[in-house]
């Protein structure tokens, strides 16, 4: 009974469902969407929704979205037919693209929008080259290629961590080498309602972390330094982080505090600047030499 509801949530959808729909890594195609469900599938006419029990999972060539039960808002199309326009994921939720991977308690993509939040313990957005967790609430706006994360917000890259209470994250796409340039797309969805596919899709390539934006509590840190500040910036690019307000610099027992302050986080190097007309003007240091060891006195014979 499972497998005779799913193909017929397949040809009720089709293509329009899910070319708008789950698209975190804009690997959105026009293929249809298919709907798999250890439980059973249910289809509330009244309500104008689908709803998946046990291990549900929705599909769209490389491209899903997963929770012990998920639920699908469906709405008439203007070209005709219909398109479902939301999507509810509950429990061991997980958004996923061959690339990224957002996960939570509870999960709402919003298809007009291209968002998608989660909610609950152990939010996280992985990407193969760096993790973004938070302890609130986690945010992915597909379109923007931005995420959110709010309350103990933290980004991991290899030994380069950075936390805040909450950070704004860009990413850019990396297309593979050799990848064609994809062509410009008509932005009017053709006959039957299906949206075209975002312009960098079918490049194969994968999002990267190109940018942290920081703010209250901000601390970055490596294996030999800590920096923090009330609001900071670092760029994954050059490995850089600019921080700014009640900034201190701790590598060791060696302290140094000013108003502004740049980490290069690949060589160590850092710098502290005074805000102008702040105070003297001076930066201050707490540098604490090593104590030389006083030889031992010789012992008696």
């Amino acid at each position: 009974m499972t497998k005779i509801l799913v193909l017929l949530l397949v040809l009720l959808v089709g293509a329009p469902a899910l070319a708008q729909g789950v698209n975190l890594g804009r690997g959105g195609s026009g293929a249809p969407i298919e709907i798999t469900a250890q439980n059973g599938i249910e289809w509330d006419r009244d309500a104008r929704r689908y709803v998946a029990s046990g291990n549900a999972i929705a599909t769209q060539g490389d491209t899903s979205v997963r929770g012990d039960r998920l639920v699908a808002w469906y709405r008439d199309a203007a070209a005709g037919g219909t398109e479902i326009y939301r999507y509810e994921a509950i429990g061991n939720v997980r958004f996923e693209t061959p690339t990224q991977r957002v996960e939570g308690d509870r999960g709402i993509f919003d298809v007009d929008s291209e968002v998608v939040v989660v909610t609950g313990r152990a939010l996280r957005l992985t990407t193969p080259t760096d993790t973004l967790t938070a302890r609130d609430t986690l945010e992915y706006w597909s379109a923007r290629d931005i995420a959110v994360a709010r309350g103990n917000a933290m980004v991991v890259s290899g030994e380069r961590r950075m936390t805040a209470d909450v950070m704004t994250a860009h990413f850019q796409q990396q297309p593979r080498a050799g990848a064609a340039r994809a062509q410009p797309q008509a932005r009017t969805p053709p006959r039957g309602g299906t949206r075209p596919a975002p312009q960098n899709a079918g490049t194969g390539g994968d999002q990267r972390l190109q940018r942290v934006e920081a703010f209250g509590n901000v601390h970055v840190s490596t294996p030999t330094e800590i920096a923090r500040g009330d609001r900071g910036v670092y760029n994954m690019q050059t490995s850089i982080a600019q921080l700014a307000g009640n900034v201190r610099l701790t590598r060791g027992d060696n302290q140094m505090a000013g108003d502004f302050g740049e980490v290069n986080m690949n060589t160590g190097l850092s710098r502290l600047l005074s805000a102008p007309g702040a105070g003297d003007g001076r930066v201050r240091g707490l540098l604490i030499p090593q104590q030389a060891q006083q030889p031992r006195p010789a012992t008696p014979r």
